[in-house]
Order: structure tokens, then sequence, then C-alpha cells
């Protein structure tokens, strides 16, 4: 269930205020939090985790403003990305690019590398919720754009980010009834999804996917999903893709891409990753070779020592050699 990560009422606003990063201070950014009004002050945030993500819910009756400046950028170094998605109420995000308000039903993304100024204010007689997730930066770099503005606002009440937006919700909800691996690759899922979204909607598209580019991905698709079949060859491959071995074998060769090296490579680091998987380790070493798509134990065990330089039986008894 989530736990209760900051909460601050009008008695003790004056000391809280400081405390909203946690007793680790790692969940957020450094920056000053200051409520709008000193009357009716009533803020909790609840938090959940997914792996290395933070996911918060949080509930306000008063409104709140936050600023980080260049003071706290080079007094706190933390990279990290925000993706807010606003329930009930208003944000207005400020910065030297401008000035966006992001309403009930959009999201906004904010970068502790770069200051702004954050008003969070709830509706008339109701309460501001709003639900964020604290984002390594460099788990999101591949796929968001820097060009982006903090606190340009994008719609989520359909599509995509509708749908981050409700299953970010179950994992909130059931942090401690999902196994922690699964949720933070879901987690992960989700968020490159949406940072792609953005860039798109914030009219910066990724580079163009060449045909190579697709066929490429259409080939290591296949052999991911089908590296177990130990009859697995490049003509299957070719078949199953749509293309003759000729192109395959040219679209490879262009892209300084081996057929048996990608197969293998697959097989090795998969079967590598199990013989050091606590949970793997009821299974005998001749049935993860053939898990992975290996003939022979034998011919595993010649292939996994010229790699890795022990042996399968040896290295399961040390997992500390990396893939």
């Amino acid at each position: 269930m989530p736990v209760l990560a900051f909460d601050m009422t009008t008695a003790n606003h004056e000391s809280r205020r400081f405390e909203f990063r946690g007793t680790n201070k790692a969940d957020y950014y450094d920056g000053d939090l200051v409520p709008l009004s000193s009357h009716n002050i009533d803020v909790r945030i609840e938090k959940s985790l997914a792996g290395e993500y933070t996911i918060c819910k949080e509930v306000s009756r008063s409104g709140l403003a936050f600023r980080r400046s260049w003071g706290h950028i080079r007094n706190d170094k933390t990279n990290l990305v925000i993706f807010w998605f606003l329930r009930r109420g208003q944000m207005t995000i400020s910065h030297a690019g401008g000035r966006h308000v992001v309403n009930a039903g959009e999201c906004a993304i904010t970068r502790s590398t770069r200051p702004f100024y954050m008003e969070l204010v709830p509706p008339e007689n109701s309460e501001l919720e709003v639900m964020h997730v604290v984002v390594p930066s460099h788990k999101i770099y591949a796929v968001l754009s820097e060009n982006i503005e903090a606190g340009r606002a994008f719609p989520a009440s359909s599509g995509e980010l509708a749908l981050t937006d409700r299953i970010l919700e179950l994992v909130f909800e059931q942090d401690d009834q999902i196994d922690q691996d699964m949720a933070e690759q879901l987690v992960q899922a989700l968020l490159t999804g949406i940072s792609k979204t953005i860039t798109r909607l914030s009219g910066n598209p990724p580079a163009r996917e060449t045909i190579c580019d697709k066929r490429i991905g259409d080939i290591t698709r296949y052999i991911n999903q089908n590296f177990a079949n130990p009859d697995l060859n490049a003509r299957m491959v070719a078949d199953s893709c749509g293309i003759s071995l000729r192109y395959l074998c040219h679209v490879l060769k262009k892209s300084a891409l081996s057929f048996s090296n990608l197969i293998w490579d697959k097989r090795m680091t998969t079967a590598h990753d199990w013989l050091g998987d606590e949970k793997m380790q009821h299974y005998a070493i001749s049935e993860i070779a053939y898990l992975a798509g290996f003939k022979s134990s034998a011919h595993f065990s010649r292939m996994f020592k010229s790699r890795y330089g022990l042996a399968p039986r040896e290295y399961r008894g040390h997992p500390s050699i990396p893939a």
C-alpha cells in the first residue's frame, strides 16, 4: 500500500515545508515550497515505489507554490524529470521562456536542471489532486526531447497518456502486491511510450525510421521471440518477416550485424542471467541450456566458458561476471 511521505497543516507548515523531499532527500529535487495562504493548510503526499521510479499522489485543500532557482540547481545536482498528471485543480508553471497553464485532465513535465516557478491551486470548495512520477533522467534521455518546455500542457484524457495515467494509478495503489521488477519494467515501458507521444505532440518528432531500420527491428524482434527454438535459422526468420534470405543478409551486413551473433548473443546473455537468478536455481544447468535454445549442454558449456572464462557450474557459484 502507498505510504505517507509528507503532510503539512496550518499548525506545522513553517517547519514541515522544508521536509517535502523525505528523510533521505531522494523523492524530489530541492526548491522552496510555500503555501499560498497561511490559513486552512492541508497537504498530503503519499508515495509508492516501482523499482527506480517513485509514484506520488498529492492531495491539497490549500494552494501551494514551488520555486527551483539556479542556486538550488548548483547546490543540488539531482538530475530528475517529473511527469505531472493533474486530476483536479490547476497548475501554472513559469520559466524564462514563458508561462503555461495546466488544467485537470492534462499532463506536463518539469526538469531538475532548469529553474522554474510553479503554483498549484485547488478547485473552489474542493481538493487539488495530482499524480506525479519521479524519473531518473538517464532513463528517458533517448526518447524525451530536450526542447520540450517545462510546464507545457498535453492532453491526458485520451490515448496513450490516459492509459498511462490509469495504469500508474493501479501500480500506485497496489505496489506491495506487484513484483517490483515487473512494476519497474511496466512503468519504464509506459514512460518511454508517453515520452515519444509528448515529443511528437510538441512538434519535435524523433528521427524518421528508415526501411533498413524497420527490417532490422523485425528481424531482431523475431529472434528475441524465438531464440529458444534450437532449429531457428536465417531462412525461417526471413520467411516470417516477409523478406528474402538474400535481403535479410543484405540489411544485416549494411548494419554491420551478423545473424549468427544476434542469435548466440541472445542465447548466451539469457542463459547467463538465468544462471545468476536465484529464482532459476531449481533448474539444472542442462535444462537452462535447452531452455535457451542450445541443442546440447556440452556445446553450451564450451561457448559459455569461451565467453565468460568460467564453466557454467563455476559461474553459478559466483554470479558476478557481467553479461
